[in-house]
């Protein structure tokens, strides 16, 4: 193929009537707005501001933590790049300037203007402006000199043509991304209207209170959109926490309530933690909060807490023979009446106590989690129709602000969110045990009963119980009676459990995982005389650490099928919908499927297709790669799939040797089907704009490699579409077709005006939320040999969504993704190492041990370039092509 052919995007087909396809057409309210230009052109402009005065080139570096007795800061360098300086120095020149009043500065490097301001200018042929500046503070008095230089110009009828389809120019061509970030620009200065809090655009009227030591706020968020036929601007609000608290040991206090305790609305944490705990629960949300403390008037930055009280802890330097509660006491004649709460330590290593570190103004919490967090997101959790009253009141304050920012760059907003045309799918038919139709109610649920079971369930005869907690926490009979349920329900679901009695062991959380694993696969095969098919490990707590030990070793090492389960979930009244769920992941382990679609139900899926789909996950606990998961289907049905998982280099997108693990894709296919497939569905995750041309290229160009590899000339047709879920575009249904909670119901596909001007793309909903605002992902086809028809990709994709095995819902995503992104997941927990002495679980003694140990820096990074950057991660050859990551 060529090179041109690949970087080539379909464009939006045309629509073609099918009778067969059966949709009904409805209305969305969208968080889009209309925007006009009314300029002709946005020029760019380049802003340097330098420091006359000074006598070297040392850059500014002024901190918070500077004492109030301290001499005046001198600036000593020539360019300034303090963004408050630049930001007076600039404003300052605007008042005495009148050329520079046409411009809008971003308070960092560029200016924007829709009028050619630049045309009057003289000095380098009409491309540049000076002015000096003298400016004077308390603390320091210069004369600046202001350059304002012309960098570029956009055309806007480039833009609109580019909107109406009239140009070769794609979403992520320089030229139009440069235009979009300039409009972003201005967009976001213009929505100063509302109050700033911690680089939030937040509403106080709009204001959640709590009493966990925050109060809740919505931060809008303004975009601009380059849509069919016209630009939006795109409106999203998220709940923030801000703080509400006069100091740090309220908020800390605050902040370790329990739920009972918030239910109860009480002052204060009704039971005591202990003091080493705060670190751990409170010392991460606290960590860059900006505080005042005694004998200063400038702000410092909370650095961490300590694992002492403040009774505990020795004073400063000078004055180490007494406590820290004892040395503010002397110094600043200050009562502590918490003693034996911790301290704060500040970024200089200042230790202070949390009742004297003063919270001047509102602040915004960040790592958030515990209680608190659960109570945020249960308040924060509006209504559909509510959430777009509130984008509605955004809007309505932005347009009647009449912002300089907008009416400088000519931006004209529409008040009223858009309405667009958009329909509903058909769900599909889908299949149990002897091909029969499972009942599907509101596009999106259904369920398995004695009449109605799983398509394929498998035998489960030998297996076992571990459980990593002492009998006094998880007693046996609790465990013996949530087994006897499971057991039940699975029979039930239609999985044939012949051993309903396993053996069941108990073992300590820091034990031998691999010796523990391995007597409980013995257990399991004396007492069913075969080997073992699945370990159900009863897990005390949420631990990632023991999780991703027990994983890694069972996928590893012993070669076993494990089922985590969290001990409170063994204990408690069992579920029917959770043990309805363990059983069908199960199944799955062993090798079962729990439903199929039916022939007609799988459009453009008429000759042997292989479904793949693939993920990068960033996000490791290595913290030194990334991990790239493959899934590829070996069944016509494309129900079951085999997985491949291999390490990259950090923050690697595109996926390295991905022809050889094609290979592997279609020799597995093969094996299972007895046919070469004809066609390649590929389902692709999390690729922006900047990276889709460079995935696309050498993506494409692997798959057809990796086809010839099997065979010189094959070349089966290949269909590559993104999905994206990390954008901001919402939809409400306006009739009275909608859901309880005025959700757009599963099957709702809006494919006009906000899509993509120049490439073939759909929102596609597959579920309808439980919770707040359906997030429909955003599908874009990048490659399309087979032409399909458009609905028919469309009803394929939703389509795929029902066989999500594990649930008796929709997924929001074709099933295939979904898989990849649990195999990304699983895949950081089959590294050669401990789970638990990887950086994130290491202890910091261990970790200094281990620096130590390791010697220079020098000798650890040749260690690190001599190990492989891109391989395979391995798994045990027990369960190699099964869907262990379920």
């Amino acid at each position: 193929m060529d090179a041109d052919d690949i970087l080539s995007y379909p464009g939006q087909p045309e629509e073609k009537e099918n009778p067969q396809q059966s949709t009904s057409q409805t209305q969305v309210l969208t968080n889009y707005s209309k925007l006009t230009l009314k300029v002709k052109h946005i020029h760019v402009y380049r802003v340097e501001i330098i420091n006359l005065d000074a006598s070297t080139s040392t850059a500014i570096h002024t901190t918070a933590d500077q004492e109030s007795d301290q001499s005046p800061p001198i600036i000593p360098i020539r360019e300034v790049q303090e963004q408050p300086i630049r930001c007076a120095v600039f404003q300052k020149a605007q008042q005495s300037s009148p050329e520079l009043q046409k411009l809008v500065f971003d308070e960092k490097n560029y200016a924007y203007s829709g009028k050619n301001a630049h045309k009057k200018w003289k000095d380098l042929e009409g491309q540049q402006y000076t002015l000096e500046i003298p400016y004077a503070t308390k603390d320091f008095a210069c004369t600046f000199q202001l350059l304002v230089r012309h960098q570029r110009s956009y055309d806007v009828d480039t833009l609109e043509k580019y909107c109406r389809g009239e140009t070769e120019l794609k979403a992520n061509s320089g030229y139009i991304q440069g235009m979009m970030f300039a409009l972003d620009t201005v967009l976001r200065l213009g929505a100063r209207v509302f109050t700033d809090v911690d680089g939030r655009n937040v509403d106080p009227a709009m204001k959640i209170n709590t009493v966990c030591g925050f109060d809740i706020l919505w931060a809008y968020r303004f975009t601009t959109k380059a849509g069919r036929n016209a630009l939006y601007v795109n409106v999203s609000a998220k709940s923030v926490p801000i703080t509400n608290q006069p100091n740090l040991l309220l908020l800390s206090k605050a902040l370790l309530k329990t739920k009972r305790d918030i239910a109860d609305e009480v002052q204060s944490a009704s039971s005591a933690v202990p003091v080493s705990a705060w670190a751990s629960k409170v010392g991460p949300i606290l960590a860059d909060l900006a505080v005042q403390i005694p004998g200063s008037s400038d702000e410092h930055r909370v650095k961490a807490v300590t694992t002492r009280s403040a009774q505990e802890q020795a004073g400063p330097e000078g004055d180490d023979d007494c406590s820290i509660v004892q040395h503010y006491k002397r110094r600043f004649g200050l009562h502590t009446t918490d003693p034996q709460a911790p301290c704060a330590q500040l970024a200089d290593d200042t230790l202070v106590p949390l009742e004297h570190c003063v919270l001047s103004r509102p602040q915004y919490l960040r790592l958030f989690r515990g209680p608190a967090h659960d109570h945020l997101m249960l308040r924060s959790a509006i209504k559909p129709a509510a959430r777009m009253a509130l984008l509605q009141h955004a809007i309505d304050m932005l347009v009647k602000a009449e912002s300089r920012e907008l009416a400088t760059i000519g931006m004209q907003i529409n008040q009223k969110l858009e309405t667009l045309p958009a329909q509903v799918l058909s769900p599909p038919k889908i299949l149990g045990k002897d091909r029969k139709p499972l009942e599907i109610q509101k596009h999106q649920y259904w369920s398995y009963t004695v009449d109605s079971k799983i398509e394929n369930g498998k035998q489960l005869v030998s297996w076992a119980v571990v459980v990593f907690a002492s009998k006094e926490t998880v007693p046996l009979n609790q465990i013996s009676t949530f087994i006897s349920q499971l057991v039940k329900t699975s029979q039930d679901t239609g999985l044939d459990v012949r051993n309903t009695q396993p053996p069941i062991q108990y073992a300590a959380a820091t034990s031998d995982i691999k010796r523990t694993l391995e007597d409980a696969c013995s257990a399991a095969s004396k007492q069913a005389k075969a080997s073992a098919q699945l370990l159900v490990c009863v897990l005390p707590s949420s631990s990632s650490a023991l999780y991703g030990e027990i994983k890694r070793v069972a996928l590893t090492v012993v070669g076993v099928q494990t089922q985590c389960v969290r001990s409170h979930n063994a204990r408690g009244a069992h579920r029917t919908k959770l043990l309805s769920m363990i059983a069908l992941k199960i199944n799955v382990k062993l090798g079962g499927a729990s439903l199929s679609l039916s022939p007609k139900d799988r459009p453009c899926m008429d000759i042997p297709t292989m479904v793949v789909s693939a993920d990068v996950s960033h996000n490791t606990e290595a913290r030194n790669m990334s991990v790239a998961a493959i899934v590829s289907s070996v069944d016509l049905q494309a129900c079951r799939f085999q997985g491949t998982v291999m390490q990259h280099p950090q923050r690697l997108e595109y996926i390295e040797n991905y022809d050889a693990i094609i290979r592997q894709c279609l020799r597995a296919f093969y094996a299972a089907t007895r046919q070469k497939p004809q066609r390649i569905m590929y389902y692709r995750d999390g690729v922006n704009d900047s990276q889709m041309d460079a995935v696309k290229r050498l993506e494409l160009q692997a798959i057809y490699k990796g086809c010839s590899l099997i065979e010189p000339g094959y070349r089966p047709k290949v269909t590559m579409v993104i999905a994206r879920k990390r954008h901001s575009t919402r939809f409400v249904l306006q009739q009275q077709s909608a859901d309880e909670m005025q959700n757009c119901v599963a099957g709702t596909v809006v494919k006009d005006a906000i899509t993509s001007p120049s490439i073939y793309s759909f929102f596609a909903a597959s579920h309808s939320s439980i919770h707040g605002v359906t997030k429909a992902p955003y599908y874009l086809v990048m490659h399309d040999d087979s032409s399909f028809d458009p609905q028919e990709l469309r009803q394929l994709t939703y389509n795929l969504s029902f066989t999500y095995p594990i649930a008796m819902r929709t997924a929001t995503m074709p099933a295939s993704l979904y898989y990849a992104h649990r195999l990304s997941g699983a895949g950081r927990l089959q590294l050669s190492r401990p789970f638990n002495e990887l950086p994130r679980f290491r202890s910091p003694e261990k970790a200094a041990e281990e620096k130590e140990k390791a010697g220079s820096k020098n000798r650890k990074k040749k260690k690190r370039q001599a190990e492989p950057e891109v391989h395979l991660v391995p798994v045990h050859k027990n369960i190699e092509g099964t869907m262990y990551f379920m």
